[in-house]
């Protein structure tokens, strides 16, 4: 019987002795802070596109916008470019490989430290495949560059569908 109580209490003090260091990993966890918070987070909002028919084929239009959040506890400012964006069908065929952007304002633009921009951008194509743009969902994907962290950004719409009703 000696034994039996001999092993549970020195199974106890084994316990107890990695109970402390198992209650600080969540204070620890906690301590870091978000990737948010030290990061630039880029998303895509907006998204559209319309397709038209035309004398000289199906054209298309679109637009969406670029949100460029820097966090609060970033070690400075970040100047952003664009890189390539493109869009794609839902199941990830390129309808145009490289989108011809215009912005407002100028696609190369600093974010500061805890700062947000946001750039608007659009896109026209001509001749597009109607049934490709019109059948099923849309995304757009590209990245962009961060000078703060050295290098690209992905970044992708949600799925979206074109207005194809135009004529």
């Amino acid at each position: 019987m000696a034994t039996l109580e001999h092993s549970t209490i020195a199974g106890y003090g084994l316990g107890m002795r990695f109970l402390p260091a198992f209650l600080l990993v969540p204070v620890l966890l906690a301590a870091c802070g978000s990737t948010g918070s030290v990061s630039l987070l880029v998303g895509i909002d907006q998204p559209a596109v319309s397709v038209v028919d035309g004398a000289a084929g199906t054209s298309l239009s679109g637009s969406f916008r670029v949100r460029l959040a820097l966090g609060p506890e970033a070690s400075g400012s970040t100047h952003v470019t664009p890189g390539n964006f493109s869009l794609q069908t839902e199941a990830g065929l390129p309808v145009i490989e490289n989108l011809n952007l215009t912005s407002d304002p100028e696609f190369a633009i600093d974010v500061p430290k805890g700062g947000t921009q946001i750039v608007s951008l659009s896109f026209e194509k001509d001749s597009v495949d109607r049934d490709l743009v019109c059948t099923g969902k849309l995304r757009i994907v590209g990245s962009v560059m961060d000078s703060l962290k050295g290098g690209t950004d992905p970044v992708s719409s949600d799925l979206f569908t074109a207005d194809c009703s135009a004529t």
